[in-house]
């Protein structure tokens, strides 16, 4: 048995591996990018309202806080790219690589066991995502199941459709991989550039928070929009075209008439007549559909699941669609390949 604090991965993975606490996730990291940006413009309205361009010192010196956005701004990139981590392993075990598995030791092991969290998990929490590199090493690993020759770099440097421009300008990568040694520097080391005079202080404005933030945005979204189009379906979290996340029980539940479709033509494989279905498969084919319209209905009407901070509907209804979807899959898997019934293609 383990004894004192758990191990701090396993404690990570813990604490965002419950339906409710679900932000281990792309559109967590994109979203409090996103807020962090229009805070930093309200910032630059109310610093440009209380200290007119005419009356600042030049350079202009304020709030040395503002500098702090930076912190903000590589953490987002880091959950990010832990986020995109758990989804890669989770979706393809065997793109996990031998130094995932270095922190995956005989305590943790047995941690894991004791909470019921995942390798994939495991290894998101443990990852370094130190540098602007790590962050991009994540994502060409990402890439590589679908395409060997496509990196993240290169998908950062493409060009977007919209605007015939590269979503990040060459020049731009240096000043990501910047961010970093900026961030880095300002939570660990005091030096001149923090309390030395203000002409040698190394210290962002309002208006440079919002340029690097905007850049960040742009990195992510360029990464995202590639993550939507080029990988197969099934990939965890995806967001759709507007940036949202693409809601994942509906997709299943798509897939649920394919499914009973192939199923219908797998017992016609083992009825006297080759023709007609198992007489019993239609009845239990609309008894399911009729059992999950009125799950549906309860979990949407239920008083007791309408939290005002918490989601607690959307997971219980991918919970209710995922149990039906792998019933009819367990159907055809246990049926095994019998060799007489024809493919249909796979739902898009």
């Amino acid at each position: 048995m383990s004894t004192g604090e758990p191990h701090h991965a396993v404690q990570f993975a813990t604490r965002y591996g419950s339906p409710t606490s679900d932000f281990l996730n792309a559109w967590t990291a994109i979203t409090r990018l996103d807020a962090l940006i229009e805070d930093a413009k309200a910032l630059k309205d109310d610093f440009d309202t209380s200290m007119p361009d005419k009356t600042r010192w030049r350079p202009w010196f304020g709030a040395e806080i503002i500098s702090y956005f930076s912190v903000g701004f590589v953490t987002c990139l880091e959950w990010h790219a832990r986020s995109r981590l758990v989804d890669l392993l989770t979706f393809k075990p065997s793109a996990a690589k031998s130094d995932d598995l270095r922190v995956v030791k005989d305590k943790v092991i047995l941690e894991m066991l004791a909470t019921n969290v995942t390798v994939a998990s495991i290894v998101g929490a443990a990852t370094n995502i130190s540098r602007f590199e790590d962050y991009i090493g994540v994502f060409s690993r990402l890439f590589s199941v679908i395409d060997p020759n496509l990196d993240g770099f290169k998908v950062i440097k493409a060009k977007r459709i919209d605007t015939g421009k590269p979503w990040v300008e060459e020049h731009e990568i240096d000043e990501l991989k910047n961010l970093y040694a900026f961030r880095n520097a300002l939570v660990h080391e005091i030096g001149i550039e923090r309390v030395g005079h203000w002409n040698v202080r190394e210290c962002w404005d309002p208006a440079e928070a919002i340029r690097i933030g905007e850049l960040v945005q742009r990195t992510m979204r360029a990464l995202e929009d590639s993550v939507s189009t080029k990988m197969p379906a099934g990939f965890p979290n995806v967001l759709d075209s507007d940036g949202y996340p693409a809601c994942e029980w509906q997709r299943l539940e798509q897939e649920l008439p394919f499914l009973e479709e192939k199923v219908k033509r797998i017992t016609t494989e083992f009825t006297d007549v080759e023709v007609d279905p198992d007489e019993n498969w239609e009845p239990a084919r609309a008894a399911a559909a009729e059992y999950l319209a009125k799950e549906k209905l309860f979990l949407d009407q239920a008083s007791m699941l309408h939290d005002k901070y918490v989601e607690l509907r959307e997971p219980l209804k991918l919970a209710l669609i995922k149990s039906r979807h792998a019933y009819l899959t367990s159907i055809i898997e246990t049926v095994g390949d019998i060799g007489m019934i024809d493919e249909t293609p796979e739902p898009t």
